[in-house]
């Protein structure tokens, strides 16, 4: 089936699942076809997606649960055909953009013009559960803290997943990446499986593995416990440090996951984060679009930084830190449940 014919498929599908649970859908207003939309209630969505499933891939699903176990069969081509016809009754504005996150109880991605109130909403709001678990937590300012925001609209047309997040976020996923390779140079290790690893527990099974490193464990969680340290420390630096610079501009990086259209969406500073309304999002990113160059070159230094700072602090480690000597560290019984313990030990 050609792409023409493929979305006419999908076009015609969408209004009839629309119309199979709000006959009077399309004679309401623009406005109010869109908070429909963007409110859309769980029952309501559930049976839209029991319609696509039906006309598009021919599956009947006649319960919540049978539908979801349809959905976990789904391969990403299955998944592409669908969530691009689901696009068409969540996205808002020129681009039908969907945020693939949870809002707050009568909350909506109407809630908030510009991608700068949506994250100053949402870094409150986590601030104000940090204060609440750690009574000594002392609140930073928010300097944009965009956190890999899953997203979903159409780019010229095309469906595309996409994630947003703002640079220093960018660069601190690098220098977590790059850590995690070094320090396994570093002090080669792996996981095991530990003495209670799989037992059943309320609310699921125990998540028990310990880490073999040659003799060299508790070099190896110094090691750990400093490089986060660091990276601590740095992110916040970075936070700072393009936040004062305020370059105003998105850096638009396009990508293919196992043949999903996706592109990330970095934001320069808080001023990038204003300038870009959801209703208008593609064309308010155009109109500040930044030269990858500069990000790549920063990720360039991030990179090199941690590096050389892993690499002495490897050397301080093996040269004067005294294994005997236990820190105390608080530890976490980790209790998974029993879906997701499949799709991790699977």
């Amino acid at each position: 089936m050609n792409g023409s014919a493929a979305n006419a498929e999908q076009r015609a599908a969408v209004r009839r699942a629309i119309i199979s649970v709000r006959p009077d859908y399309f004679s309401w207003s623009a406005v109010e076809r869109e908070r429909y939309r963007a409110t859309m209630s769980d029952d309501d969505g559930w049976r839209i997606r029991r319609s696509l499933l039906h006309d598009l891939f021919g599956i009947h699903a006649d319960s919540e649960t049978t539908l979801e176990q349809a959905l976990d069969q789904f391969d990403d081509e299955q998944y592409l055909r669908l969530n691009s016809a689901l696009l068409q009754l969540q996205g808002i504005g020129d681009d039908n953009i969907f945020l693939n996150e949870s809002f707050a109880e009568q909350t909506s991605l109407l809630d908030f013009e510009t991608v700068y109130d949506y994250d100053l909403n949402d870094y409150e709001f986590q601030e104000k559960v940090r204060q609440e678990e750690s009574p000594e937590y002392v609140p930073k300012p928010y300097r944009g803290d965009l956190h890999f925001v899953w997203a979903r609209l159409q780019i010229d047309g095309k469906f595309h997943y996409a994630t947003l997040m703002t640079a220093a976020r960018h660069l601190l996923a690098e220098m977590e990446e790059l850590s995690f390779d070094k320090i396994g140079e570093l002090i080669p290790h792996n996981h095991v499986a530990g003495p209670d690893h799989g037992k059943p527990v309320k609310g699921g099974l125990v998540w028990d593995r310990r880490i073999e490193a040659g003799g060299m464990e508790a070099q190896l969680d110094e090691l750990q416990h400093r490089c986060w340290a660091w990276q601590a420390q740095r992110f916040d630096e970075l936070l700072t440090a393009w936040d004062r610079e305020a370059l105003g501009r998105v850096f638009i990086i396009p990508k293919e996951t196992n043949g999903d259209p996706q592109v990330d969406f970095v934001f320069s500073d808080t001023t990038a984060l204003r300038a870009v309304r959801f209703r208008h999002f593609m064309a308010d990113c155009r109109a500040i679009v930044g030269d990858v160059s500069i990000l790549k070159r920063a990720v360039d230094d991030e990179r090199r930084r941690i590096a050389e700072f892993l690499e002495q602090a490897y050397e301080d480690i093996v040269t004067n830190f005294d294994p005997r000597v236990v820190k105390l560290r608080k530890k976490r019984k980790i209790t998974i449940a029993r879906g997701a313990w499949d799709d991790l030990e699977g």
